[in-house]
């Protein structure tokens, strides 16, 4: 008898060490605020999250939607009500296995839908190379982008398990603290089934390998270039694309998918069939920026416009406009074996940049200026450069202020931020520039005055020191007054 009291025990605390709660990661069936997801794996039946704006999950609890997984393990999910901007949501997962609440766990909203000013990164490509993965994807999330897309091959074969786990595994710090967009790379087609399980996304037409979300004064559209032959997508693709351009709220049109339309890496080439169908709607539509990978390095492409001349011309620069160009970038740095320049391609007219590196990459949206920097995996920059709409009709100002005309002058970024900021003021006016920060209370605790010689100033300010929360900062230069928020955490 007390053998097989010991034996049960045993048994007991098997089960619960098996019953762990793991590949905890966060998605969208919409925007960033309306339908933000966290989905999570475990081998219990009946999952439950509490969850709040305050460590007493005042919001309550709430069970978990249970699907199957992809091995053992079962996925459960549970989609938040709109959830409050640029706040801190406190939360804990109940490990019906285990019979046990894990430890309290927070996530950061992301930025009001109006905002123009918001930072959003892309990576892909790690396949069966979790260390760099993991580097990279850590280096992404010091980032504190309002979202992320992730542009495919998530593993070397899509269909496998024990893979899985592994990119799990490695990017565990990343998935479980950032909202990503996923697209579907050709190593993850391998199953889309299982690829599509893996995340909460936007429905359309039934499935979620593409689909579209509106955020700030953008919209990213996410297609697959698994299937580009699809009719049904190209439809979709284009009616999505024509609402974007008709909307006044929407300045930047912004796609992900996984393979590049112009290359000068191994896969040189596999896109060209669908540029008079795929890139033909990028360029009747005016997109401004297409962020993709399956070439293993980082490219940019010159600003490309088929409407506007033959293959071999880049026209004269990016936009949106009539005879503007897209600009193309490939970002397929996150870990897997990297591919060397194809000088003999026949897209080298079209490449402006290469670098054999992994990389990731990070946009600052200063509403009619997307500040774009590639980094490689120790952090350091390999290229920067801006796409500006300053001047054009959409950014000129006129009568009272909106999301993208006269925007706000102040640009605090990262935001949110563990300490450290920098204030991007773009003002005419010069002289004298008081600098005032105020904690939720209205109580003034920094006042600086620095000289202001310039109309473009920028001014770092470390602000570790203050306890997490929300700020306001206020610069005043002669009779002009703008303000921003900042949320330290």
């Amino acid at each position: 008898m007390k053998k097989t009291s010991l034996l049960l025990l045993f048994a007991g605390i098997i089960f619960q060490a098996n019953a762990t709660i793991s590949q905890i990661r966060w998605g969208s069936s919409g925007d960033p605020l309306n339908g933000l997801t966290i989905t999570w794996s475990n081998s219990g039946t009946a999952d439950s999250v509490k969850w709040g704006y305050t460590t007493s999950y005042e919001k309550g609890k709430f069970s978990g939607t249970k699907r199957a997984g992809y091995s053992t393990n079962s996925f459960f999910k549970y989609t938040f009500p709109t959830v409050t901007a640029s706040s801190v949501l406190y939360y804990s997962l109940y490990d019906s296995g285990s019979k046990t609440w894990g430890a309290q766990q927070t996530f950061t909203t992301s930025p009001p839908l109006n905002t123009g000013t918001f930072t959003f990164c892309a990576l892909g490509d790690c396949r069966d190379y979790p260390t760099t993965l993991t580097t990279i994807s850590n280096l992404v999330g010091a980032r504190k982008p309002a979202l992320t897309l992730f542009n495919g091959d998530l593993t070397l074969s899509g269909n496998s398990a024990t893979q899985y786990n592994t990119f799990f595994t490695a990017a565990s710090n990343f998935l479980a603290n950032n909202l990503a967009y996923h697209a579907e790379g050709n190593h993850d087609a391998a199953s889309p089934s299982m690829f599509s399980n893996l995340w909460d996304l936007p429905i359309v037409n039934g499935q979620n390998l593409y689909y579209s979300t509106k955020y700030g004064n953008a919209i990213f559209i996410t297609i697959n270039t698994n299937d580009p032959s699809n009719a049904t997508q190209l439809s979709w693709l284009k009616t999505t694309l024509a609402a974007a351009a008709a909307d006044p709220s929407i300045l930047w049109k912004i796609v992900s998918c996984h393979h590049a339309f112009f290359n000068t890496g191994s896969h040189t080439g596999d896109m060209d069939a669908y540029r008079s169908t795929i890139w033909k709607a990028f360029d009747d539509y005016g997109v401004d920026l297409v962020i993709n990978g399956h070439d293993h390095n980082y490219q940019r492409s010159f600003p490309i416009n088929l409407n506007s001349g033959s293959v071999g011309n880049p026209v004269a620069q990016y936009g949106s406009a009539a005879g503007q160009g897209r600009c193309e970038i490939i970002a397929g740095g996150a870990g897997a074996g990297l591919y060397s320049q194809v000088t003999s391609s026949a897209d080298a007219w079209s490449i402006k940049t290469f670098k054999q590196s992994y990389n990731y990459l990070t946009c600052d949206v200063q509403n009619c200026k997307i500040i774009i920097t590639d980094y490689d995996q120790t952090n350091a920059v390999i290229e920067t450069f801006t796409l500006d709409k300053t001047g054009t009709s959409a950014c000129v100002t006129t009568g009272e202020p909106s999301l993208t005309k006269n925007p706000n002058p102040l640009v605090v970024y990262p935001n949110p931020s563990d300490g450290t900021i920098t204030m991007h003021y773009s003002s005419e006016n010069t002289g004298e520039a008081l600098i005032q920060i105020f904690d939720i209370m209205g109580k003034e605790i920094v006042t600086e005055k620095v000289s202001k010689a310039t109309a473009e100033m920028d001014f770092k300010y470390d602000l570790s020191k203050y306890a997490k929360g929300t700020y306001t900062i206020s610069i005043i230069v002669g009779s002009q007054k703008d303000k921003a928020t900042i949320i330290l955490r």
